[in-house]
């Protein structure tokens, strides 16, 4: 099976102390791996260094990080590591065309997270727009992705506004999977649900991600979630200690 992410002894630091250290994950084709840990732990810095997203100061100390189908022998930390934000986002420029395409980013709280100002299917639209090869007819995509997630057609005009909380929950699935990634992020999507549609929103999601062929990286503080979908788990802890 081809190796999505290889991310290896991953250490990132503040000026006062360190932030994740000694952190390594593998991510596979259609597998769930969860980012687990308490408040502080990391998980969504974790996650954001997968995608080459470093933005603290001075930021990445350690690490090896490895897109396997893109470049088996590219480590992309290779020249960031030690030398503070400006490789950062020299790194950060070198892999943009990756987000949105190879791998993209559903945060916490779709309801907020979604453009108010922009339809679910314009924003979804935007993000076909992302793929090598764009579908023969727009409409037909929308509308078959839409299915995926539970939506109907009527939300292809609607606003986040005008759609309830699981709704926005399934919208911004349909926003990540249309690019046709390799891997999806999904960083808390629990955030405000009550158990029942938390259930619902979780098992579709694993199901979706996994009907396209993808690896899904999960951020979840939920253990009875973690247990039940998780392929592999990886658990990360606040670092209290000062920076050396």
């Amino acid at each position: 099976m081809n190796q999505l992410i290889e991310l290896r002894d991953l250490w990132i630091a503040t000026h006062q102390r360190d932030l994740v250290k000694g952190v390594n994950v593998d991510i596979f084709p259609e597998q769930v791996t969860a980012l687990c840990g308490p408040s502080g732990s990391g998980k969504s810095l974790t996650a954001r260094a997968m995608m080459s997203v470093l933005d603290v100061s001075p930021g990445l100390q350690g690490g090896r990080l490895r897109y396997p189908t893109i470049d088996a022998n590219k480590d992309w930390f290779a020249d960031v590591v030690g030398k503070g934000m400006s490789a950062q986002q020299k790194l950060l420029k070198q892999t943009r065309h990756l987000r949105g395409h190879f791998v993209t980013y559903s945060p916490q709280s779709a309801s907020s997270a979604l453009n108010p100002g922009r339809t679910i299917g314009r924003q979804m639209e935007m993000a076909i727009a992302r793929r090598s090869n764009p579908p023969t007819s727009l409409s037909r995509e929308l509308l078959r992705i839409l299915g995926q997630v539970g939506l109907d057609r009527a939300s292809v005009g609607a606003l986040p506004s005008e759609l309830s909380g699981g709704m926005c929950q399934r919208a911004a699935l349909a926003i990540a999977i249309a690019p046709n990634p390799q891997l999806v992020i999904a960083d808390e999507p629990e955030t405000g649900l009550d158990p029942v549609l938390r259930r619902a929103v979780i098992e579709l999601l694993v199901k979706v991600v996994r009907q396209n062929g993808a690896g899904l990286v999960l951020i979840s503080h939920h253990e009875d979630t973690v247990e039940r979908i998780a392929d592999a788990v990886v658990r990360l802890q606040p670092h209290l200690s000062e920076a050396k």
